[in-house]
């Protein structure tokens, strides 16, 4: 259920898409992945209706995409997954690479780079091992 929408905001991409509304990511500890998508990533904690499974919306108000945690007993990856740039990913564009690159350091989070090939990226592991890429806004 998405908030604050307005017909400007929608672009189409593709024949049928016309938003990227939200990235569903499960989890087997809510409350951690809340705080690291918060704390690291600077998400807010966004209105959610009472669905079935816990968990939480993050996001910007009225802005997408969103994430939505899931708890759930789903497969996760796992704390101890390696970086997986090649598997299944969210990508995000990122105004400032090097203080979002300070924030990780500070954290205690590990990143990924590799050689440029267009925009600067990077890629890192949430708590369960979701892996998450970084590219340079243009």
């Amino acid at each position: 259920m998405a908030t604050n929408v307005t017909t400007e905001s929608r672009v189409k991409v593709g024949k049928h898409i016309v938003l990227v509304q939200h990235e569903g990511i499960p989890t087997r500890d809510a409350e951690r992945s809340r705080d690291f998508y918060m704390r690291v990533l600077g998400f807010e904690v966004l209105p959610r209706p009472p669905l079935p499974a816990p968990g939480y919306w993050l996001g910007t108000p009225g802005g997408f995409p969103q994430i939505h945690i899931i708890l759930c007993d789903s497969p996760v990856p796992g704390p101890d997954a390696p970086i997986n740039p090649v598997g299944r990913h969210v990508c995000f564009e990122v105004r400032d690479m090097e203080a979002l690159k300070r924030t990780l350091e500070q954290e205690g989070v590990k990143y990924l780079e590799a050689p440029v090939i267009g925009r600067p990226q990077f890629w890192i592991n949430d708590p369960d091992g979701h892996t998450i890429e970084f590219q340079q806004a243009p």
